[in-house]
C-alpha cells in the first residue's frame, strides 16, 4: 500500500532536495558558524541571509504556478497574522528584548525574516506542494521550527512551529510568500521593540 503523499514528494527534483537540505543545514549551524569563524555576528549573519534570500528567489518555485488564485484577500490575512504576534507580544510584556533596538538589529532581524520566508514559504513550500497543501504547510513549518532550536533552545520549538503554521496558512490563503514575510518581519520587530 502506498501512502498518497509520499510518491510525489520523492519525485521532487534532487537538486531542490539538496538546496533545501543545505539551507536548513546552514540555518541550523548558525551558532557553530559564529563560533568557528571568529567573524562578528552581523557580517556573518548578513552574508548568510543575503545568500539564502538570493538562492530562494532565484530558485524556480513550482508552487507559485500550481496553486489556484488566492482564496482570501491579502489585507485581512496579513492583519490576522500581525494581530496574532502582537497579542503574543502583549502577553510577554515582562520579557526583555534580546538586544537593544539599534538600526543594525532592526535591519538584520528584518533581513532574516524576509530571507527565511523566501526560503521556507517559497522554496520549501513550493517543493513540498506536490504532496498537497497540508504537507507544504506542515513540512515547511516543521523545518522552520527545527532550524531555530540551535539558536534559541528546545523551548522555542512549539512557538516556532505555531508561527510556521501561521505563515504557511498565510502562504496558502494568499498564494504568495510575501504576506508571511511581512508578518514575520513585524513579529521580529515586536521582539526587539
Amino acid at each position: 500500500m502506498t501512502v498518497p503523499f509520499v510518491r510525489p514528494v520523492l519525485a521532487a527534483p534532487r537538486a531542490a532536495v539538496l538546496v533545501v537540505a543545505a539551507g536548513c543545514g546552514v540555518l541550523t549551524a548558525r551558532p557553530l558558524l559564529l563560533e568557528a569563524t571568529g567573524v562578528g555576528p552581523a557580517p556573518l549573519l548578513t552574508a548568510l541571509f543575503v545568500a539564502l534570500l538570493a538562492v530562494s528567489l532565484l530558485w524556480p518555485a513550482p508552487g507559485e504556478q500550481v496553486e489556484a488564485a488566492p482564496a482570501a484577500p491579502v489585507l485581512p490575512v496579513l492583519g490576522l497574522g500581525i494581530a496574532a504576534f502582537a497579542a503574543g507580544r502583549l502577553l510577554l510584556t515582562g520579557s526583555p528584548p534580546p538586544a537593544p533596538a539599534t538600526a543594525l538589529v532592526v535591519g538584520l532581524n528584518t533581513l532574516a525574516a524576509v530571507a527565511e520566508e523566501a526560503f521556507f514559504r517559497r522554496l520549501v513550500y513550493g517543493a513540498l506542494l506536490a504532496g498537497g497543501p497540508a504537507l507544504a504547510i506542515g513540512g515547511s513549518a516543521l523545518l522552520f521550527a527545527a532550524v531555530h532550536v540551535t539558536v534559541y533552545g528546545l523551548w522555542v520549538l512549539p512557538l516556532d512551529l505555531a508561527a510556521g503554521l501561521l505563515f504557511g496558512w498565510q502562504r496558502r490563503a494568499t498564494g504568495s510568500w510575501v504576506v508571511p514575510a511581512i508578518t514575520h518581519g513585524v513579529a521580529n520587530l515586536l521582539v526587539v521593540l
